[in-house]
């Protein structure tokens, strides 16, 4: 059998005569550098998502407590009882209660629309002309507030 072909093998050191530069080298390491540079920050944000919770939980305190004034001051009467407060409204019966998590508004005992969620405890208080709301949420925050209604309110437990 004759071999017509036969490749002579080369030495890597007479492959290229090119090779992996300083200057290459320093160049990738400076990119490698800054990426992990990002890393502490990215850390920050994926181990830390409770800080923007707890800020979404402000602002949700917020429209929560201007829903409860427009609704107060639309008020002919309120009575608080058993942890919820109830509006009387042209007619209607609007209650505010705690469930489970949440706070839901019922209009007539119907319905139920969340209107703040992640709430620990809250507590409703009748004062002279309005209402005195205090809530706990889960990250440890108390939000309270005084809501007054324009009209004269009939309240016979104010202490």
């Amino acid at each position: 059998m004759k071999i017509y072909f036969i490749k002579p093998k080369k030495n890597v050191m007479f492959l290229n005569n090119y090779g992996f530069t300083m200057l290459e080298m320093l160049f990738a390491f400076s990119i490698f550098l800054m990426l992990v540079s990002f890393l502490p920050l990215s850390f920050t944000f994926l181990f830390h998502d409770w800080k923007l919770e707890a800020r979404t939980q402000r602002l949700e305190w917020n429209v929560f407590i201007n829903q409860l004034k427009k609704e107060v001051r639309l008020a002919d009467g309120a009575e608080v009882a058993d942890g919820r407060v109830t509006l009387k409204i042209a007619g209607q019966n609007v209650a505010y209660e705690k469930y489970g998590s949440n706070i839901r508004r019922r209009v007539d005992l119907k319905g139920h629309e969340v209107v703040l969620q992640q709430v620990h405890s809250a507590s409703y208080t009748s004062i002279n002309g309005g209402l005195r709301i205090t809530v706990e949420d889960t990250f440890g925050e108390d939000y309270s507030a005084s809501v007054y209604s324009y009209v004269d309110w009939d309240v016979s437990d104010v202490p």
